[in-house]
């Protein structure tokens, strides 16, 4: 139990807090709506609302913007070290193939008109299908055992 008197609670006292308080990017220092997810007057990927973090739409730019900042400044900072330029090359390297691999082509399909996206769609299951029968047979026929070595 933690020390002190539980039974008392203490009021806080929100009279510092004026009424007409807005909250604050933290990259430009500018006061946006509070309603807002992110600031619109700056291309900032902190979230100003703190539920943005919890929902999934307005969490993809905040979990992809970090891809977004290494980009910027790997070339177009100026003042980026030569190990920092190559560390974010790194980083850029290693996960925005996945992301492009993943990501572009879901964009794309959901960007074709209804039609078209339905074919595409039951042709790319039709193809992971194909490739998923092919590794599995595949397999079967090279001698490699289809069961887990380590038991």
């Amino acid at each position: 139990m933690p020390a002190g008197d539980m039974t008392r609670t203490e009021q806080v006292d929100d009279d510092f807090i004026p009424a007409d308080a807005r909250p604050v990017c933290m990259k430009c220092l500018q006061p946006c709506h509070p309603l807002q997810y992110y600031c619109d007057k700056c291309d900032s990927n902190d979230v100003i609302n703190p539920l943005a973090s919890y929902m999934p739409i307005e969490r993809i730019r905040l979990n992809c913007g970090i891809f977004l900042t290494m980009w910027q400044r790997v070339f177009h900072d100026r003042d980026t070290s030569a190990a920092t330029r190559l560390s974010y090359l790194y980083m850029l390297t290693m996960f925005v193939p996945i992301i492009l691999v993943v990501g572009l082509p879901l964009f794309l399909i959901f960007r074709m008109p209804r039609l078209v996206r339905k074919t595409t769609i039951i042709a790319l299951c039709i193809a992971a299908i194909v490739l998923l029968i092919f590794f599995y047979f595949g397999r079967l026929f090279t001698g490699l055992p289809t069961y887990p070595i380590a038991r």
